[in-house]
């Protein structure tokens, strides 16, 4: 079988990617996946959608894995609807590490699709797409390769959250890899943050490579049109930001305003505040353009509620329910580390990194806040902007002329098109 290539053509701002190779050299008949070498029966492959299928999968060890090449999945009342796909092949969009994935193919089992990728040593994030008959990319899958399985972790709020943001290498302060991998609003398809923990205004996202090693870069749609801003433009482009810069007066959505959907992570009345409770009563449910493994989903705005004394905005130390890390008795910027350790519960307290953010008017990474702003989404829409939502933790320690300006939120507002940090939560 010849090697299955991309080649990416730059096409009115974005990467599009086709696969080089002809059709007969797609595996679509081929030998019985669960055992595809007859004489090596210890060659298995584990399927990593047996359980739920998902937008987003965790692939720890080396080996061969396989997931089905399908999206019909969380279909409910109320809930997005995703577009049916017709798989013609396979192969990676991008990695963050040279040569982590050393293959992928499509093929059948039963007549129905699956990939099938193998996993090469090493940690890092992946995407593999499926393409039509006409080579367009018709869905594609994050494959999240941390240096250890995930875990959950109880909060005070009383839900229970992952150790790790999602697409998190590690989770330890300072190191970048612990930032995780970024979002827009509602889309399944992640960006990649600063490889630096700081950055300046020339900062560029983590670099990104195809199956050859050839950089795969992200790049987004114009400023001066939402032409391109729907849906199904942003299936078929998960390189590309999409920018609400030509209606930002109007709409903060990276969606054109006319397709904005409250549902697409599905809490479309999650903004809805019982004001005699004080409580957020709509939690939501997953969606197919969810972008958490299985098992996971995108939090409502109240997960974090605890992380500041009123539940919103602080703006002095003592409201931020941050641990004493130098034990020194003073909570101060001497417990920050490119992110604070917000307290879970009494006992545990868990680093939250500040990640910076992709600015959804430039749809560009505004790495000179790296290390100093911090934001994470929830899956509720916000109705104090059009096209907003909000987000479930936010913080600075420096504005973006680099001045001190130390804030915290448990409940803020944020622009759709921003591409923020993702800390998943046990989906019960």
């Amino acid at each position: 079988m010849k090697k299955l290539l991309l080649i990416g053509v730059l096409i009115g701002g974005g990467l599009t990617i086709f696969p080089s190779c002809d059709k007969e050299d797609v595996i679509i008949d081929g030998p019985d996946i669960e055992n595809p070498d007859p004489e090596n029966p210890a060659d298995e492959i584990t399927d990593l959608s047996a359980d739920e299928m998902a937008n987003c999968y965790v692939a720890l060890t080396p080996g061969l894995y396989k997931f089905k090449a399908d999206n019909q999945f969380n279909l409910g009342e109320g809930l997005p609807v995703p577009p049916q796909i017709f798989p013609d092949s396979a192969a990676l969009v991008w990695q963050t590490e040279q040569g982590l994935i050393k293959s992928v193919e499509l093929v059948k089992e039963a007549d129905k699709p699956y990939i099938v990728f193998e996993k090469a040593e090493g940690v890092g994030n992946a995407l593999i797409a499926v393409f039509d008959a006409m080579g367009e990319i018709a869905w594609s899958w994050h494959i999240w390769m941390p240096v250890q399985p995930l875990i959950s972790m109880p909060i005070d709020s009383g839900y229970e959250i992952s150790a790790l943001n999602l697409g998190a290498i590690d989770n330890i302060p300072g190191d970048p890899l612990s930032y995780g991998m970024l979002y827009q609003w509602g889309r399944k398809d992640p960006f990649p943050a600063s490889a630096t923990a700081t950055g300046d205004t020339s900062t560029v996202s983590a670099p990104l490579y195809d199956m050859d090693g050839n950089s795969i870069l992200i790049s987004n749609s114009p400023w001066t049109s939402v032409a391109d801003n729907t849906i199904e433009y942003s299936i078929s482009h998960p390189t590309v930001c999409l920018s609400n810069y030509a209606q930002y007066s109007t709409s903060r959505d990276w969606l054109a305003a006319v397709y904005s959907d409250d549902s697409l992570w599905g809490n479309p009345e999650g903004d809805y505040r019982d004001s005699e409770a004080n409580l957020y009563p709509n939690k939501g449910r997953k969606t197919c353009y969810d972008p958490c493994p299985p098992g996971w989903r995108v939090g409502p705005v109240d997960v974090f509620r605890n992380f500041t004394s009123t539940g919103g905005y602080a703006w002095t130390f003592d409201d931020f329910n941050v641990a004493d890390v130098n034990n020194d008795g003073v909570i101060d910027l001497n417990d920050y580390d490119y992110g604070w350790h917000f307290r879970l519960n009494e006992k545990t307290s868990s680093y939250f990194p500040a990640a910076s953010r992709f600015d959804g008017s430039y749809a560009m990474l505004m790495g000179s806040v790296a290390g100093y702003w911090g934001n994470y989404w929830s899956n509720s829409p916000g109705s104090s902007m059009a096209g907003g939502a909000f987000c479930a933790l936010s913080f600075q320690v420096k504005d973006q002329a680099g001045n001190e300006m130390t804030t915290a939120s448990a409940s803020a507002a944020g622009s759709r098109a921003d591409a923020y940090s993702i800390r998943p939560i046990k989906d019960e």
